[in-house]
């Protein structure tokens, strides 16, 4: 007797957790379905599961997944990594079955859309104050080349002048990680380029500009395009 009324206690709790699951709403159309899990007015919150066309696992906020999750496709594919508002971000991992064998796309991602290896493709970690604004492009994916251009905005008074510019020019470099083939210098209306060839990724120096210095690190391979203006 004792036996049957703890079964009949947990179908009961059962049901009633089933109930408020019910009216818990999950926002994505593809996971919407069974939900078991955390909720807060009304709407997935915290750690839970959701079941529909295809299923998610893992941390949901305002009926969304956000933070860490799972998400399982119907056909078997797979994203284990960080989401905000139902939309892949940050670092992760999508794994999808081809010719009978997995194949993994490990990076990061933003706003749904596959970023990259790194985070971030390159960074500045350091620049003396007299560099202004510096401008960084990828040009190209195949070539592995790095062309530094500075430039200095003013004449040796503090006017700008465009016909009394001095040129300033690349004085120094020494390649911290990484390393180049060859490198070349020219000379183009008062800009000093810098053209560096056959990088090996990641790549990192610190550039020199007689007084002035910056040093930048690429992670990504391809065609780096760097314009250093100087403010002196």
């Amino acid at each position: 007797m004792k036996h049957l009324l703890i079964l009949f206690a947990i179908s009961i709790f059962s049901q009633i957790a089933m109930a408020q699951n019910a009216t818990c709403k999950v926002m994505l159309e593809a996971i919407k379905g069974t939900f078991v899990g955390d909720c807060i007015k009304g709407k997935a919150e915290g750690i839970g599961k959701s079941i529909g066309t295809d299923i998610y696992e893992g941390s949901f906020k305002a009926g969304y997944p956000e933070g860490q999750g799972k998400y399982t496709w119907k056909n078997g594919d797979y994203y284990e990594g960080n989401w905000k508002k139902g939309l892949k971000e940050g670092k992760g991992e999508f794994h999808t079955r081809l010719d009978k064998s997995d194949s993994a796309l490990i990076g990061y991602w933003k706003k749904d859309v596959y970023k990259g290896i790194y985070e971030f493709p390159f960074i500045i970690y350091n620049s003396t104050s007299e560099i202004g604004r510096v401008q960084i492009s990828k040009i190209s994916e195949k070539d592995k080349t790095l062309t530094i251009t500075v430039q200095n905005l003013l004449d040796g008074s503090g006017f700008g002048a465009a016909t009394s510019k001095a040129t300033t020019t690349m004085t120094a470099h020494q390649i911290t990680r990484g390393w180049y083939i060859s490198t070349s210098q020219a000379t183009l209306n008062n800009k000093d380029i810098t053209y560096f060839r056959g990088l090996a990724f990641p790549f990192r120096g610190t550039f020199n500009f007689g007084n002035s210095m910056i040093d930048i690190e690429f992670f990504e391979e391809g065609a780096w395009d760097v314009y250093v203006p100087i403010n002196k």
